[in-house]
């Protein structure tokens, strides 16, 4: 579980000579994502749930909408979750990883990763962005070695409720200041980031 050590984003300029900066990307004109039947009820029925663990939250919220975003990009994209990723155990980079997605589409394997997504333990986003970085350095280190580099990167430290969403260019990593809210009514607004993300690679051929 060595993604875990990085506990602070210092860690990951001491390690790797990444620098962090708190920059707005994220467009302020994204198209409308329109949410399924499905997904809807899954949440209306969820609102009756305890919340009060980071299981609960990632079951109940979390993997439904990651679903919803493969449910509509089903030729687009493959998720996994809790999978191991062993990049570099010399450098802590390998352990477990809540959610990465990849920009190939039914694989087995991680293969193109471009988005890791880090469950914020004890509902601190702030405490999620070392590790969260630091499985985004791995994922840009993963694609070189496999001959397909990415121009970037992406991640996300989630509450379930809350999202702060990541960008890796090179040794830069931009933390988006501007939180996405999500509700049990509604969580377009944060389906329509990971749209985004996921078609802004496409464009810039990253798949």
């Amino acid at each position: 579980m060595a993604y875990n050590k990085f506990k602070k984003l210092e860690q990951l300029q001491k390690d790797f000579g990444i620098n962090h900066l708190s920059r707005t990307w994220i467009s302020t004109t994204l198209p409308p994502f329109q949410a399924s039947t499905l997904l809807l009820q899954n949440l209306e029925e969820a609102v009756n749930e305890p919340m009060f663990t980071e299981k609960a939250r990632s079951e109940y919220v979390i993997a439904p909408i990651i679903k919803e975003l493969k449910r509509q990009n089903p030729h687009k994209m493959s998720s996994f979750s809790g999978y191991e990723f062993d990049v570099d155990k010399s450098q802590n980079l390998n352990g477990f990883c809540d959610f990465i997605l990849t920009t190939v589409p039914n694989k087995l394997d991680i293969t193109s990763p471009i988005f890791c997504l880090v469950e914020a333990k004890k509902d601190s986003i702030e405490k999620g962005w070392g590790q969260c970085g630091a499985e985004m350095y791995a994922a840009q280190i993963f694609n070189e070695r496999e001959g397909t580099p990415q121009k970037a990167i992406y991640g996300c430290v989630s509450t379930g409720f809350l999202w702060c969403f990541l960008k890796l260019v090179g040794k830069e990593l931009w933390i988006e200041p501007n939180l996405v809210p999500l509700t049990f009514q509604n969580p377009q607004d944060v389906l329509a980031v990971l749209q985004w993300i996921l078609d802004e690679s496409v464009v810039c051929n990253t798949l």
